[in-house]
């Protein structure tokens, strides 16, 4: 499509100029400029349609590019729900088909909630950063990862492992927005998930929660580490966004722990 209409402006510019030299020829110097003007006026009608389907086929490309990276997006984030689905004790007792139907639970039900935090199931954390990635790229808004983790806890009963989850649950449903949302992570995390919050946005979310907690009568007792990470910043996908946020955490835990920190810019 490009070739042939590069083809169509050189040759009206070539016919006009072979008309104006005719003019000139037959004394008719008006008669013969005209022509090459409406030969200059036809080339560049040829190479605005030339560079307007350049521009089209690129953008047919670049849909193409998109298309193929959202289908490894979603391939990741599945990949992401069937390991934290996985990694959940269940009842031997429970078949198949109430694994499924629990699975695909709506929010707004009472199974998807942590009874030691409050917060939503870990289950419905890829789910929610995934819609809330595809959200904002809609509106060209950004949108924020933080993973908590409490510190030094690792060898702690299970016990009080679920008793300090309650208190930074709870801590954390009383400091972020109504907006916001926040999951359970395994024994010692919760992710949440800061809709229309650029990465300054997110970090002073995120010392206001460990400000929170330092300040409760828990405090000299329970500190947390964060990670945080921003669409589109630090990364373009979901699975890459809770990625960059884990890395972002572990920067955290290397540095000391008891503090905040910011993955790496996007290269």
């Amino acid at each position: 499509m490009v070739d042939r209409a590069l083809l169509v402006a050189v040759g009206g510019a070539v016919a006009g100029l072979a008309a104006s030299v005719i003019g000139v020829v037959v004394g008719s110097a008006v008669w013969g400029v005209g022509a090459g003007a409406a030969a200059i006026i036809a080339a560049a009608a040829g190479i605005g349609i030339a560079g307007t389907a350049r521009q089209a086929e690129e953008r047919l490309a670049a849909a193409q590019h998109d298309i193929a990276r959202l289908h490894r997006e979603l391939d990741a984030v599945a990949a992401i729900l069937d390991s934290e689905v996985g990694r959940r004790d269940r009842p031997a007792a429970r078949d198949d088909a109430d694994d499924t139907m629990d699975a695909a639970l709506p929010p707004e039900s009472e199974h998807a909630f942590d009874p030691a935090t409050g917060l939503y199931d870990e289950r419905y954390f890829a789910v929610l950063v995934q819609q809330q990635v595809a959200a904002a790229r809609r509106s060209l808004r950004p949108v924020s990862v933080v993973i908590f983790e409490i510190d030094g806890m690792q060898d702690a009963e299970s016990e009080r492992r679920d008793q300090a989850l309650g208190v930074v649950g709870d801590v954390i449903r009383r400091t972020l927005r109504e907006s916001d949302s926040a999951c359970r992570l395994g024994d010692l995390m919760v992710g949440a998930i800061l809709e229309d919050t650029p990465e300054a946005g997110a970090v002073w979310a995120a010392e206001r929660v460990r400000g929170t907690l330092l300040t409760s009568p828990v405090g000299d007792a329970l500190t947390l580490s964060a990670g945080v990470a921003c669409y589109p910043s630090h990364a373009l996908g979901a699975a890459e966004l809770v990625q960059q946020a884990g890395v972002a955490l572990e920067d955290a835990r290397a540095r000391g722990r008891d503090r905040v920190e910011m993955a790496p810019e996007a290269t």
